[in-house]
């Protein structure tokens, strides 16, 4: 770039002075020359064919070109330019028919990089010259990183405002000043009306109903005051055909650069659906809970009477069985009579056993049953469970240990499992004691059918019997389930297993006594 050309380039924006004598020229020129230089922008003063005859520090610096490596170059070449809008030929058509340019490009740096720059670019044509000698003077400013900016803020706005369309739950942007500036078509599905005819609406006065708008304006000055970024509440808002429309909502608080408010943003779900679940759920617990009351009050009358009438049967009971046994001391051994004697206390012993059952079933279902435990020596309590059993010996095997259980319930227990053993297995064939570190272990086994595997799952429920047995053996089904119930209630457990050789083993699992 010649010197003179910088010196009249220089006046062109100030009108036309009077002509300057040559060193004037030449120190007007070095000044301007020293001053485009600083200036913090690529300054490149190219032919119109782009040719580079002038390239300043802050081109070197934006692009990686020295001076010397763009000097006598073509700017579109050596730079790739691309043009956001038009192209070579409109660029050059608008400097040659306005002599001014204005608008962003894309160039390649030496790096490799792509910058954006916003070009100004004013053509200079000598007095005294040709066409070859107009000359272009551009000045490009990066704006790379406003350009990122600008790109990333509309896909931003593409994408919410995408979302905000189409999303399938309810949107409203809501003014400060509480009226909606748009929503979205499932917002307006909520109230059954179109977008078009919400838009400027007051949220509070048309739309929400007037109970819940205090308390959402409450909610609303909390945003304000920044306790909170966004909160979620119920209300109810009005429906185009009069009927109130509960709503789950979430509303934020958008604030602008300056951290003031700008706008609300609403999310609303129509939870009307939910809310009469809700209601048929509390209605249906309700209903539950009062027929839960209704039972457990007829359950407590069918356990007070079954106890009541135990109690009644036991008296006259065991006066039959007393007069029955007697009986049978003063007849001939062998004669009808003995033998109906004899038939009667068995009958009355079956019946005795079934009443013992069904009120410890009573008392377990009512919740009364309690353990006072104490250290039972365990071979004198089991051979006073075997005395019922003088029919047959059976042996007691192992250690005489003590074990912490109620006696009585100890012996109702061992009772009901050597008298399981007799209906089912023709009887126990051993019982075995073993000491299991701070437990104690009473096995009753037998060498009878088993139990059905099918069976096991439910040997120990409440009047559960095996089909097998049903129609050959008398029983109430209670007897393992109330073994089941003193065990656990005096800390232990029973569990059966087949024996190895034939029949079952039931194992009573009791806590040690400590020795001291």
């Amino acid at each position: 770039m010649r010197l003179d050309e910088i010196s009249v380039i220089g006046v062109r924006t100030g009108g036309r002075p009077a002509r300057p004598t040559r060193v004037e020229a030449l120190e007007a020129s070095e000044t301007q020359a020293a001053l485009l230089r600083l200036i913090p922008a690529a300054v490149v003063v190219r032919r119109l064919d782009g040719t580079v005859l002038w390239w300043n520090e802050g081109a070197h610096d934006l692009y990686g070109w020295s001076a010397d490596a763009a000097l006598g170059r073509r700017t579109h070449r050596l730079l790739s330019t691309a043009f956001e809008e038009g192209s070579i030929l409109t660029q050059q058509a608008d400097l040659e028919a306005d002599g001014t340019w204005e608008g962003r490009l894309r160039h390649l740096t030496a790096s490799g990089r792509t910058v954006t720059v916003l070009s100004r670019q004013v053509v200079y044509r000598p007095v005294h010259g040709s066409d070859d000698d107009i000359e272009v003077l551009e000045v490009n400013t990066d704006v790379t990183a406003v350009r990122a900016a600008e790109v990333s803020l509309a896909l931003n706005e593409q994408r919410f405002r995408a979302q905000f369309t189409q999303s399938a739950v309810g949107q409203a942007i809501r003014g400060l000043d509480g009226s909606l500036l748009a929503v979205n078509k499932a917002f307006a599905r909520i109230v059954g009306r179109h977008p078009e005819e919400l838009v400027g609406r007051l949220v509070e006065h048309d739309l929400m109903h007037p109970v819940d708008a205090p308390r959402v304006h409450q909610q609303i000055a909390g945003l304000f005051a920044g306790d909170a970024g966004y909160y979620t509440h119920e209300a109810r808002i009005r429906h185009a055909d009069g009927h109130w429309v509960d709503v789950e909502a979430t509303v934020s608080l958008v604030r602008d650069a300056d951290d003031r408010p700008e706008h609300l943003i609403v999310v609303a779900v129509d939870i009307s659906q939910r809310r009469l679940a809700e209601q048929a759920r509390d209605q249906a617990s309700a209903a539950l809970a009062e027929r839960n009351t209704e039972l457990e009050e007829a359950n407590r009358l069918k356990l007070d009477i079954i106890g009541m009438l135990g109690h009644e049967i036991s008296n006259p009971l065991a006066a039959i069985l007393g007069h029955a046994d007697e009986l049978a001391e003063d007849l001939e051994p062998g004669s009808p009579a003995a033998l109906a004697a004899a038939v009667i206390a068995r009958q009355a012993r079956r019946l005795d056993e079934i009443v013992g059952e069904v009120l410890a079933m009573v008392s377990i279902d009512a919740g009364n049953f309690r353990a006072a435990r104490r250290p039972v020596p365990l071979r004198a309590a089991l051979t006073k469970a075997l005395e019922s059993f003088s029919d047959r010996v059976v042996p007691v095997l192992g250690p005489d240990v003590a074990i912490l259980f109620n006696p009585g319930h100890l012996q109702q227990a061992v009772v009901n499992l050597l008298s399981n053993a007799a209906k089912y297995a023709g009887g126990a064939t051993a019982i075995s004691v073993v000491p299991a570190g701070d437990r104690v272990l009473i096995r009753v086994e037998d060498h009878g059918p088993g139990v059905p595997g099918e069976f096991r799952s439910r040997l120990f429920d409440r009047l559960s019997r095996a089909d097998r047995d049903a129609g050959s053996v008398r029983g109430t089904g209670l007897g393992l389930y109330i073994v089941r119930s003193l065990a656990r209630a005096n800390h232990g457990e029973v569990r059966h297993e087949p024996h190895p050789t034939g029949g079952s083993v039931f194992i009573l699992e009791c806590e040690t006594a400590s020795e001291g």
